[in-house]
């Protein structure tokens, strides 16, 4: 690395061409040339940070290229964000088309995945999961994350008919009585009504990835539904989401057109060793012909265990809580942000019959329940699984006697099992379950459901996600000695794709006279953007660098499709009025000299006012004198920034 000394430079303060900016400024000021001042403050940059490196730009912007190839799965649009969607603090980088020609987007430099959605022309999801960035490319194929699951690819099949598991007893008489042990006991062998199937080769894959980061606002302690969550009139989550997701209807998918349906566990949090499967119906059955539906089991062991490794790691067989520990750990002792990567199950189509031929696809307008076994895993015969059955469908319930017990907190008189519940979260589909531990927080187990359902009504009810943000923070020259960064201080929020950019004032820490320029473009001055006046000597009053006291509006601005914060700092400037007719331009620097502007992600908290930058972080010499020590934003010491 190379180390250049602070020079004297035009660069450091630009000289626009008074022609492009009088074009669109309705100010009549003179450009000057502010040679003693850039001296002044390039001697105090020499002496207070040292030494820069010459490769230094000052912006923590880069891009990175989608690079895809998803046609074979039917993939029209890309969409590219920081984190799994639905999580508060996922945010939106790209919105591409397939046949986008330069799918550029702008990152953090040191980035080193992102999550990547691919969609269909009707909006399904068919791929979800992250990416490496590698060398500035994000390669994104249906093949092409390394598994640590072998995809199972052997035919499915039929196997054993369970031939006994279990009675109930018809004490409603929902039942025709023929079923009947005998007139006097109206006891009904489960296999009079339907058949029960294990199957062979099931079809399995490891599921896409997500974080305990991207949970937390799931499973956390104030997630939407966490664990042994209640709200603030005592309602367990089933209840608590009883007006919106309805789950006393229960949760079937119903195919809006032909094609494959898959299921891939993805989180859970329970000691019960569960089987879980399904059935189907076709449009138009009668209530008769679902509940003699075979029902199929796809998952032998059901725990989290069998199911999610940690970190590329399975976990061991008595681990079936060790999820929920590592979200408390992770939210409240920082604990470590695991990779979570579940199991994708394919299911299986038997004809309308459902002992035919098998197939992968299911016909458009067919109805797939589940159901879970709870525990079956630790039942000593198969004889008990009847009893221990639970249908996403609680009407199902009701017609087998499934009842919650009574020490549930969703309990009522003749009530029917109501463990099953569906949301999307971020455009995904989620299924949630409860195997009945007695708190009905429906999520000892969640999965992501992915095929050609009708999912209009279905909510979404997680986070809408934000467009990324960055910070240009700037010094204005009207005091060439405390290097706080706070003098000019706005956010540019842009989606890759889009041609609108929205510009934010977060503060004016000077008080002369600031104006935000984009291009040819005056957005403003800066402290009657943030809605102050000047004072009655020509000065402006110091806004949001001692505490937040005014808000800024968005302000929309056009930009190329190929816009970019990366380059030049989107192209943004600051004019400086330093008397009536005299002001200078900050542009974005040239690499290696001292900067009057930078550009950092928006999380970036702002020095407090008269706090040199170096006394807020400890680390920004350091980043100075080596482009590479990129962390240095994330540390701010305490009581030293606003935000």
């Amino acid at each position: 690395m190379k180390i250049k000394k602070t020079a004297l430079s035009g660069s450091l303060v630009a000289i626009a061409a008074a022609a492009a900016i009088m074009s669109s400024c309705s100010r009549e000021v003179e450009l000057i040339n502010p040679n003693q001042v850039v001296q002044d403050y390039s001697n105090g940059w020499d002496n207070k940070f040292g030494n820069i490196d010459e490769n230094q730009d000052w912006n923590l912007a880069t891009t990175a290229t989608v690079n895809i190839n998803l046609t074979a799965i039917g993939a029209t649009s890309v969409e590219v964000y920081s984190s799994l969607p639905g999580s508060a603090n996922s945010t939106k980088m790209a919105e591409f088309s397939l046949g986008t020609a330069n799918m550029a987007f702008d990152i953090a430099k040191g980035t080193s995945t992102v999550y990547v959605v691919a969609k269909d022309a009707k909006g399904n999801v068919v791929l979800a999961d992250y990416y490496a960035v590698e060398d500035g490319n994000v390669n994104v194929s249906a093949g092409n994350k390394a598994k640590t699951r072998a995809i199972t690819t052997r035919s499915v099949s039929l196997a054993t008919n369970i031939s006994a598991f279990g009675n109930f007893r018809d004490e409603n008489h929902l039942w025709p009585s023929e079923l009947w042990d005998n007139q006097w006991n109206p006891a009904i062998d489960f296999n009079k009504v339907f058949s029960l199937y294990r199957l062979n080769g099931v079809q399995t894959r490891d599921a896409s990835s997500c974080k305990i980061s991207d949970i937390i606002d799931i499973v956390g302690q104030n997630g939407v539904f966490g664990e042994q969550g209640k709200d603030s009139e005592g309602k367990c989550n089933r209840k608590h989401w009883e007006a919106q997701l309805k789950p006393s209807q229960g949760v079937e998918y119903v195919m809006e057109s032909a094609g494959p349906m898959e299921i891939s566990f993805m989180y859970g949090g329970t000691v019960k060793k569960n089987k879980f499967g399904y059935l189907y119906y076709r449009n138009g059955a009668t209530q008769d012909e679902i509940l003699r539906a075979p029902r199929y089991i796809l998952m032998e062991d059901a725990t989290p265990q069998g199911n999610v490794k940690v970190d590329g790691v399975a976990m061991g067989s008595g681990d079936g809580m060790k999820l929920p520990g590592l979200v408390t750990g992770y939210e409240m002792y920082n604990g470590n942000d695991c990779l979570l990567t579940g199991t994708t199950y394919k299911l299986t189509y038997f004809g309308e019959d459902g002992t035919g031929t098998p197939s992968d696809n299911f016909p458009a307008g067919t109805h797939i329940v589940f159901f879970e076994i709870i525990d079956g895993g630790n039942k000593q015969s198969e004889t008990e699984y009847g009893y221990h059955i639970r249908y996403s469908l609680p009407w199902m319930n009701k017609m087998f006697y499934y009842k919650n017990y009574e020490n549930h907190p969703s309990y009522e008189v003749e009530d029917s099992a109501k463990d099953f519940v569906t949301y999307k979260w971020g455009g995904q589909i989620v299924l949630g379950m409860e195997d009945e531990g007695g708190d009905d927080d429906m999520n000892d187990i969640l999965f992501f459901v992915k095929g050609n359902v009708k999912d209009d009504d279905i909510p979404d009810i997680g986070e809408d996600p934000e467009a990324p943000s960055w910070i240009i923070a700037c010094e204005d020259l009207g005091d060439t000695n405390d290097y706080d960064f706070n003098d000019v201080v706005f956010k540019v929020s842009h989606v890759a794709g889009e041609t609108t950019a929205y510009v934010t004032p977060l503060a004016a820490g000077g008080v002369l006279e600031t104006y935000i320029i984009y291009g040819n473009t005056e957005l403003g001055e800066t402290h009657q953007l943030l809605g102050s006046d000047k004072k009655a000597d020509g000065s402006y009053p110091i806004i949001n660098t001692y505490s937040i006291t005014a808000q800024g509006q968005k302000i929309p601005v056009n930009v190329p499709s190929d816009f970019s914060m990366a380059n030049n700092m989107g192209g943004f400037a600051i004019q400086v009025v330093r008397t009536h007719t005299n002001a200078i331009t900050i542009t974005a620097p040239t690499s290696g000299l001292a900067p009057q502007m930078f550009c950092v992600p928006g999380t970036w908290a702002w020095p407090k006012e008269r706090v040199n930058i170096e006394d807020a972080y400890r680390q920004f010499a350091n980043w100075s004198a080596n482009s590479n020590n990129i962390e240095w934003y994330n540390s701010p010491e305490e009581g030293s920034t606003i935000k």
